[in-house]
């Protein structure tokens, strides 16, 4: 793991999923105790990065047991915890900005974000994010998967907010 001042750096091996679900479930077990009341990540990558994976482990690190399938048909999954709400958006799917963004925006607004954002203890995890201007106005740390070579890849976390800054300095 590479410290740097507002961005924290992990690599690992595809070979090794056991280390990177652990990483995950850890992060997000650390965040949990920090007690946010909302918070908003997205999750940048290519296809096959590990970006649902992730989340699939933060859940199991947050005490979830259920099924955690891809939201790339749905869009949508909620996972209710005891104390805390996780929506898993895939924001592939919304459509391109045309003009000033209104068909995005409110194909955005559709997927009842807003509502989710209004209410306390709710994490939102954003697997495309970038597709969703409206949706990075709202995150608080931004997570990077990139491929590095045929067996290893390399997250980089950022913060977006005061928020995301402490819940980062959390990690270091």
């Amino acid at each position: 793991m590479k410290i740097d001042s507002d961005k924290l750096e992990i690599f690992y091996t595809p070979l090794d999923e056991k280390q990177f679900r652990e990483r995950a479930a850890g992060i997000a077990q650390v965040w949990r105790a920090q007690e946010v009341g909302n918070l908003v990540v997205g999750l940048e990558g290519g296809l096959g990065s590990g970006k649902t994976t992730w989340v699939r482990a933060m859940l199991e690190g947050l005490g979830y047991q259920g099924k955690v399938p891809s939201p790339t048909y749905t869009l949508l999954e909620h996972y209710q915890l005891t104390d805390l709400s996780v929506v898993h958006l895939d924001l592939y799917r919304l459509p391109e900005s045309m003009g000033p963004g209104e068909e995005q925006a409110s194909e955005f607004e559709a997927l009842g974000v807003r509502e989710w954002l209004a209410k306390s203890k709710t994490w939102l995890l954003g697997e495309w994010p970038s597709r969703s201007p409206q949706f990075c106005a709202h995150a608080d740390i931004w997570i990077d998967f990139e491929f590095i070579g045929p067996y290893e890849r390399r997250l980089v976390l950022s913060e977006r907010s005061k928020v995301g800054q402490n819940l980062l300095n959390q990690l270091r």
